[in-house]
Formats: C-alpha cells, sequence, structure tokens
C-alpha cells in the first residue's frame, strides 16, 4: 500500500439535540442529510441493523441501534427505503426523500416473526439477486465417506469451507476434474513443478475418490448452502458510532452467452485502492474484465474493459501520476491505465519463458515508482523498472511452490510477501538479492495477505488456522492469536494508524473484525451483506473499505468505525 500525504479540508456542523437523552451529530458536510429514530420491540434486544437504501444513488448505509436508538449521517440526496434487519423479528419498511440539509426521523416498531437472510435491492438492471445461501451444519455439508479427507486437506485448507457449497453452476465430475487439474497444475510448464496441490498431498487414488465425492455432494440440484457459524458478538458501544456504505455497481444487461468469470457471473469487484483525488479504484474479475472507479462523494462509476477481456485482473495499485496499474492472472501481462487518456498499456511477465502458464497476482509500488508484483503459479516475484519501462527480473523465493500471494514494500523498500502455500512470511532485499523467510508458529498452513504497523511489526492472518499472527522482523519473534468464532478465515490484516488490526473474516461470511494489541480483544463489525472481503484499504482517517466478492450485490464498500469523525466521503491515505 502506498502512503501519500494529500491536504484535504473538511467541516463538521454542530450538534443537534433530538431529545433531552439522545444526542445527534448532524451531517459532516452540509449538501448531506442525517437519519435517526428509535426501534421498539416487544422482548429485548441488542444491534438491529438499520438499512437506509438511496434507490436513486444505488448505495446503501447501515448502522446499528444502541438501547433502541440509531443515526445515520452523511446521506446522499435522493429517495430512500429504510428497514430494520434483527433475528427474530420483522419489521415494515418505510420510504422518504432524503434532501440537501434534511434531518429525518423514523421510527419502527419491532414484531416477532421468522427470521430469513435479507435479500438486498438489486438497484440497477433486470438482473435478480443472486440466491444468498442457506446456512447448515459442517457435518451435514461435508458429510462422511470416501474422499472428505482429502478434500478437507486440500480443497477446504485453502479455499475455505463455503468455497465447493458456493460455488456457481454446482459441480459435476467434469467440471471438478477440472479443477482439481488446475490446482495440480496439469500442462503447466512452471519452472518450479506443480500447481498447489502437490502429488505428497493427493495421489492418483485421491484424486478419484475427492472428484467423486464434489460431484456428489456439492451439485447443482438443491439450494445453496454453507456453513452455518455462531452469531457475531454484539457490543452496542463501538457499534453504536459504526456507520457502513456500500456503493453498488451498475449491473451488466442479463445475456444468455454472457461467460462466466473466475468468481461466477456478474461483476465481481476486488482490491479498493485510493488515488490522489480521493476516488476509490478496483478491479473487475466479471467478464468483460474491467478497471473500475467510484467518486464516493458522488456515488458516480466509470469503467475501462481491459484490452483482453478474460485476462482476469486481481491485485490493483495507483502510481503518483494517477496511473492505474493492474495484474494478470491468466494474461501473464502487467497493466497500466492513463483515465485521463483511455489509453492502456500491457507489459509482459514472462520475460525468461519460465512461469508460461503461471498466474500473476498483485502489483505494488516502490519510492522509485517500480512496480514489484507477485506471481502465484510460477512462484516468482517481479521488478517492472520505471526508467526501461519494462519487466526487467523475476526472483523466485526458497520454498518449492510457496505461491506468493498478498505482497506490500516497507519504507526501507524492502518486499514483503506472504507465501500462501509455502506457509511463511517473506521478505525480499532488492539490493543483496537476499530472501528471508519468517515461518509462522501454525505449520502447515495457508497465508493470503499481511500489512506492517508504524512500528515495522507485521501482521498476518492465518487463513486455514483461524488466526492472526504478529511479527517482529528485529527478533523473528511470532505470536499468534486465535481468533475466537469456529470457521474463522481471515483473509487480510492491516492496521490503521490508532495500531488497531483490521482482519476481513471470510469463514464468518460478511464481518471486519478490530484487534486491539494491546487487550488483545477482538470486536465484531458485522457487515451489510454476506460475503469474503479478500482485501482492505484503510485512510488516513480511518475508514475502513473494503470489497464484498462473492456476495450478492456486488460493491465498493467503507465502514466508519466512528461516524462521528467523517470529514469527507472522499477516500485519502
Amino acid at each position: 500500500m502506498q502512503l501519500r500525504i494529500v491536504r484535504h479540508s473538511g467541516s463538521m456542523m454542530s450538534l443537534i439535540a433530538l431529545c433531552a437523552v439522545w444526542v445527534v451529530h448532524g451531517a459532516s458536510l452540509p449538501e448531506l442529510g442525517t437519519l435517526s429514530g428509535k426501534v421498539t420491540a416487544p422482548k429485548p434486544f441488542q444491534g438491529a441493523q438499520v438499512y437506509a437504501r438511496n434507490v436513486d444513488k444505488h448505495v446503501l448505509y447501515m448502522v446499528y441501534t444502541s438501547e433502541g436508538r440509531y443515526r445515520a449521517v452523511d446521506l446522499l440526496p435522493g429517495q430512500y427505503e429504510i428497514s430494520v434487519r434483527k433475528k427474530g423479528f420483522t419489521a415494515d419498511v418505510k420510504k422518504m426523500e432524503v434532501k440537501p440539509g434534511a434531518n429525518l426521523v423514523a421510527d419502527f416498531s419491532l414484531q416477532s416473526g421468522e427470521f430469513t437472510p435479507m435479500q438486498l435491492t438489486v438497484f440497477n438492471g433486470p438482473n435478480a439477486p443472486r440466491e444468498q445461501a442457506t446456512p447448515v451444519s459442517y457435518d451435514e455439508l461435508y458429510p462422511p465417506g470416501p474422499g472428505k479427507a482429502v478434500v478437507e486437506r486440500t480443497c477446504v485448507a485453502c479455499h475455505g469451507v463455503n468455497f465447493l457449497p458456493e460455488h456457481r453452476g454446482g459441480w459435476t465430475e467434469q467440471t471438478a476434474n477440472a479443477a482439481v487439474s488446475l490446482m495440480t497444475g496439469a500442462g503447466k510448464n512452471t519452472s518450479r513443478g506443480t500447481g498447489m496441490i502437490t502429488p505428497q498431498m493427493m495421489n492418483a487414488e485421491d484424486r478419484k475418490a475427492a472428484i467423486a465425492y464434489i460431484a456428489a455432494n456439492f451439485s447443482a440440484t438443491g439450494r445453496r448452502k454453507s456453513v452455518k457459524v455462531d452469531d457475531y458478538p454484539i457490543e452496542e458501544k463501538p457499534l453504536s458510532t459504526a456507520m457502513y456504505i456500500e456503493y453498488y455497481l451498475p449491473l451488466d444487461p442479463p445475456s444468455a452467452d454472457q461467460a462466466a468469470g473466475p468468481m461466477g457471473r456478474g461483476r465481481r469487484a476486488q482490491e479498493p485502492h485510493f488515488d490522489a483525488n480521493g476516488n476509490v479504484w478496483y478491479t473487475d474479475r466479471g467478464i468483460p474484465n474491467r478497471i473500475g472507479v467510484v467518486n464516493p462523494r458522488t456515488a458516480e462509476f466509470k469503467d475501462y474493459v481491459l484490452p483482453d477481456p478474460k485476462a482476469d485482473p486481481h491485485g490493483l495499485t495507483v502510481d503518483p501520476q494517477g496511473h492505474v496499474w493492474w495484474s494478470e492472472t491468466r494474461g501473464l501481462h502487467l497493466g497500466r491505465l492513463d483515465p485521463k487518456t483511455n489509453e492502456m498499456q500491457r507489459y509482459e511477465m514472462n520475460i525468461n519463458g519460465d512461469i508460461t502458464g503461471g498466474q500473476g497476482h498483485t502489483p505494488v509500488l516502490d519510492s522509485k515508482q517500480n512496480i514489484w508484483f507477485s506471481v502465484i503459479i510460477g512462484n516468482k516475484i517481479g521488478e517492472w523498472d520505471r526508467t526501461q519501462q519494462k519487466v526487467v527480473a523475476l526472483y523466485e523465493p526458497p520454498t518449492l511452490n510457496s505461491y506468493p500471494y498478498g505482497i506490500f514494500v516497507d519504507k526501507h523498500d524492502k518486499i514483503w510477501f506472504a507465501e500462501y502455500a509455502g506457509c511463511n512470511i517473506t521478505r525480499f532485499d532488492p539490493v543483496t538479492k537476499k530472501f528471508t523467510e519468517f515461518p509462522p508458529l501454525t505449520k502447515p498452513c495457508q497465508i493470503r495477505r499481511l500489512g506492517m504497523d508504524d512500528k515495522g511489526i507485521v501482521w498476518f492472518g492465518i487463513y486455514s488456522h483461524g488466526k492472526l499472527g504478529r511479527l517482529d522482523p528485529a527478533t523473528g519473534k511470532v505470536t499468534e492469536y486465535k481468533i475466537p468464532l469456529a470457521y474463522s478465515e481471515p483473509y487480510d490484516a492491516w492496521p490503521d494508524a490508532n495500531g488497531n488490526v483490521w482482519v476481513p473474516d471470510d469463514g464468518q461470511g460478511g464481518t471486519l473484525m478490530k484487534f486491539d494489541p494491546k487487550t488483545e480483544k477482538f470486536t465484531y463489525y458485522p457487515a451489510p451483506q454476506n460475503g469474503d472481503m479478500p482485501k482492505l484499504a484503510i485512510t488516513r482517517e480511518g475508514a475502513i473499505w473494503y470489497t464484498p466478492r462473492s456476495s450478492a450485490n456486488a460493491a465498493v464498500g467503507v465502514l466508519y468505525p466512528d461516524m462521528n469523525k467523517i470529514t469527507t466521503l472522499a477516500a485519502y491515505y
């Protein structure tokens, strides 16, 4: 993640007293509105979710009640649908219009009723919402049988408990066989062996049993299912100031011949990153592949279809000139977009021919504006040189088939990356060309992403074991913290300016967690939608940006842990 200092000022309106015991802040910007109110019920409850959908701008606000009260600020003008969600209750939907400077009140009376997962409105286009999965027990989802153990130590350990059951279109023996071929590296001409699943992990008999198990238990018939997880711990005090905003991507018209991307059909936003103007960029892995940007102040989107619409862009970064860089998993190219001219250029990653069949992953910038990137299949990290305007080198970590994944550059221009399959935190010194691998306490494991705080401490999620890790590079000491809920799959780990570490939990299916290193406490901030959040980006004001990649509605989202501190809806590092 690049650190840029950008001057920006905002204003905060004075406080408005709604009643003697409840004080409500006004919108931070006068052209926006506020909403507040009271929620009552026939029995006690905590932390009901209040949804305010702007059906004109295609934006969703979500806040929590505290002692039955709620408030939301900085609402964009437009027509709204207001609703409340709480397990065990039902409530009517209210429709209201928010005008600039408006301070609206909407009270709700919850009634006891059967709780069902909420289907969020699809704001644009004729597409129907993606079906939400039905939660069931782990043993129901993964019944006993030949192949179960193989699937658990390969597919589940790598992709999580919900990957197989939530795969779009279900599985047949043919599609399961193709997926196993991909993960074992069959047909790949890489310099360092096979894919992530090695022959030691899956022999020929294991492969046959795994394919049969997947096809028998995760076919296209019946409703989509997911593992039932524990309810999130609700703490009203921190949630009382929290506010989510999700900006929904414009949907493509339905097409019978529309191809499915690697994450299924439809749009799939990923990898939020800020430019110097406060806009949020992302990759879109739906077909056709795109680079997109949203202006959070207006909810306006703009898309740029890639030269190869099936290259599958994964990671993304923005340089000081405003050029947007992406890395392709299928095209093995590094791409650059100039938003001023709409010109796109692609640079070949495979300079030596030894990562043919490989997959690019994430690009990052060093202080000289060179681009570094990870290559997951192919076992490399690469360097694009700003002066020579080309990829000049590929470097191979010591561990065979390590799968370099999330990557960042520290203030000393050292390259850090997570070895997804190698189960290491790895540092590369571009001067000495030396790799240093730091193993976690838990091995074997899968690590997806990592971040560094202002003290130089590296934080990472152990995806396969539900743990948050802390590495002190000066001493090599590793500390691991078990995440409280079962089936936790921490995807990213990035510290904010206050030293808290923010973690998106893939296994819990739609929550951000804050970890306080001083108290070693996790605080949950359940999100508006179920879905994984592959990567976080944190503003200098502490707003947590994410993309709910596998959710019912494609979006770019943000959590404001304290809405009272909002000075702008723009996003700045």
